[in-house]
């Protein structure tokens, strides 16, 4: 099956019948929200939905619904809008598209909050920031500290109290007191969806991967805000699993995949493109692994004890607030159980995390793993992916 999002034409395997659904439940959030009664709080990708969950408001991961572009000149046309409200042109261009997505009011949904996480990104806070003052809407923050192995206690009483602060200024602003059982709830229904993309990323290990890269990816994303909808998002997810575990118990392969492909562990930023996760198989490849999203399903959250501090402490656990070397070495782990061949290490423009660590995390990859590593940076042309399919299919080549 071929559909076309934006300028991109992309391939999904038609075969898998519960990803039809679950791409049908992707593509009608905007509608869904619109018809929600609840409040709309614009989070970061990575910022854990719970938290607005706990809240009796809906989530909504703005890079994600407003960061895929049309790659025209309309995109160009709408990302001034952000660059016209002081958004630097250096800037993630997932930032870039989003804001100025939401500021053009095209294709935008009624965001009532904006919810960023401070540390974490700084470009994603100053454009939540700009997009909330000129929509007129409220901008709340959360600060979480830089993680320090030694600094455990004091990390997890800060974000306690951080987590403490939001629930409380966002609590009286929608009329919704915090509890404890609310919270601990939202992590259960949480860890349900935590468990089975745990489950679904585990069967890439197998032989053969049973899932095209587009497939898991758009599936690995759904963490960012469980599309607003944590029990039916479960309930496809299942039967993705159900699939998936009957392709390896056959030997079933998804269309399009080369015999014996390279398998390939993806780490860092995706790109806007879709098509990329087709090229990684139209060049000899197989994704078995990818870490966009992985800080929000790596573990579950323990639900005995107390709520707020095991949520607390995870969230300083998550993998993205680790320097890059901490980093590297807590991604190995979930990097080796998936028996890659290689590794893509990519780069968005603009992006401050990754790119500035690129070396330590190649370095740390190749000593640690034993497999080549290649990176990969992305622009905002519409020629992107085609000027990568070379770099992508000669490594694939040399890795073989």
């Amino acid at each position: 099956m071929t559909e076309t999002v934006g300028a991109s034409k992309v391939r999904f395997d038609k075969s898998l019948g519960s990803f039809n659904r679950l791409w049908s439940m992707f593509r009608e959030t905007k509608d869904r929200i619109e018809r929600s009664e609840s409040k709309v709080i614009a989070k970061w990708r990575l910022f854990p939905p719970e938290v607005v969950y706990a809240l009796g408001a809906v989530p909504y991961d703005l890079l994600l619904h407003e960061g895929f572009t049309e790659t025209t000149v309309r995109s160009i046309e709408t990302a001034g809008h952000a660059l016209e409200a002081g958004l630097s042109a250096d800037s993630c261009l997932w930032n870039i598209s989003a804001t100025g997505r939401v500021l053009s009011r095209r294709d935008s949904v009624p965001v009532d909050i904006f919810l960023a996480a401070a540390g974490l990104c700084d470009i994603s806070s100053k454009s939540w920031r700009i997009m909330s003052r000129n929509m007129g809407k409220p901008f709340y923050s959360m600060e979480t500290p830089i993680f320090n192995a030694n600094s455990e206690e004091r990390a997890t009483s800060f974000i306690q109290e951080e987590l403490a602060s939001v629930f409380e200024r966002l609590g009286r602003r929608l009329g919704y007191e915090y509890s404890e059982r609310r919270l601990l709830n939202e992590i259960r229904r949480g860890n349900v969806v935590r468990k089975l993309l745990l489950d679904i990323t585990t069967l890439l290990s197998r032989e053969p991967p049973p899932l095209a890269a587009l497939e898991y990816f758009i599936a690995h994303t759904t963490a960012g805000d469980y599309l607003q909808e944590p029990d039916a998002l479960a309930t496809i997810l299942a039967d993705i699993n159900r699939e998936a575990e009957a392709r390896v118990k056959q030997g079933v392969s998804p269309p399009e995949i080369a015999d014996k492909p390279l398998r390939i562990y993806y780490v860092g930023e995706a790109p806007q493109d879709l098509r990329f996760w087709n090229l990684i198989e139209n060049s000899g490849g197989v994704l078995i692994g990818c870490d966009t999203y992985l800080p929000l399903f790596y573990e579950l959250i323990p639900e005995t004890g107390s709520p707020m501090r095991n949520f607390a402490r995870w969230i300083w656990m998550m993998p993205h607030h680790m320097p890059s070397l901490d980093r590297a070495k807590t991604l190995i782990p979930h990097i080796k159980r998936q028996r890659p061949d290689a590794v893509i290490i990519g780069n968005v423009m603009g992006c401050r995390n990754l790119a500035l660590s690129d070396r330590i995390m190649k370095e740390t990859f190749r000593e640690e793993l034993g497999v080549p590593v290649t990176s990969i940076d992305f622009s905002s042309s519409d020629e992107d992916v085609a000027l990568l399919e070379p770099h992508i299919r000669s490594f694939i080549e040399m890795c073989r």
